[in-house]
């Protein structure tokens, strides 16, 4: 993410945004996120995170239709980052919010495995309104709800139908085969996938999840 990246997204028509762990990747926007202003969350889970710049959650308004809790929530399996339990960091926060019965909460899982992804979900059942699953960029058929939570194991990716996780094929095979290295390099031309999920939230609870799921030619 940098600031002209998040201004561009919100031109298009986006109010909020949850990351992961490659949102320190860029330096240059790390002290950005100092701002409170900006309509993004970073993950909550780190220890010590009241240091760290940015916000692991937020309370958004959205006028008659009440209000909503957005909060940005790392994997510990198979993830680089060191983050604390995400079972307990949202036992701690849902406390400060438990007298709040109808209010939609959102959990964004940026997680690697299925098992974590789905024991976090089995776990915050009807106390949140969706856990939904982020990180491996490949979209899953399980959109579902499990009690008044909606939950899918990985909403998917807007990008390069036809490459690996956005990078070239012949870059990204070349490094599985070889041990030097090819670097990065980012597929922009052919078909462009959307992947997305549709949520009927009402009072807390979900009324419904189901995918949303486009390939065009650019």
């Amino acid at each position: 993410m940098t600031r002209e990246i998040l201004n561009e997204l919100t031109a298009y028509g986006i109010d909020f945004f949850t990351s992961g762990d490659h949102v320190w990747y860029i330096k240059d926007f790390v002290p950005e996120m100092h701002d409170v202003s900006l309509p993004l969350v970073r993950p909550y889970n780190y220890e010590k995170s009241e240091k760290l710049p940015g916000s692991g959650y937020r309370v958004i308004d959205l006028g008659k239709e009440g209000k909503l809790l957005v909060v940005n929530l790392l994997g510990q399996s198979f993830m680089r980052d060191h983050a604390r339990s995400p079972f307990w960091t949202m036992d701690e926060l849902l406390e400060q919010f438990q007298d709040q019965k109808e209010l939609n909460i959102l959990v964004d899982f940026h997680a690697e495995t299925t098992a974590e992804k789905l024991c976090l979900a089995g776990y915050l059942k009807d106390r949140v309104t969706a856990v939904l699953g982020t990180h491996t960029h490949v979209a899953t058929a399980d959109a579902r709800l499990i009690g008044n939570t909606a939950y899918v194991t990985d909403v998917g990716m807007v990008g390069p139908l036809n490459a690996s996780l956005w990078i070239k094929w012949e870059n990204a095979i070349h490094n599985f085969k070889f041990p030097f290295k090819m670097p990065p390099v980012i597929e922009e031309e052919g078909e462009m996938v959307f992947n997305s999920v549709f949520l009927e939230l009402e009072k807390g609870k979900a009324k419904s999840i189901k995918r949303v799921d486009n390939v065009q030619i650019f």
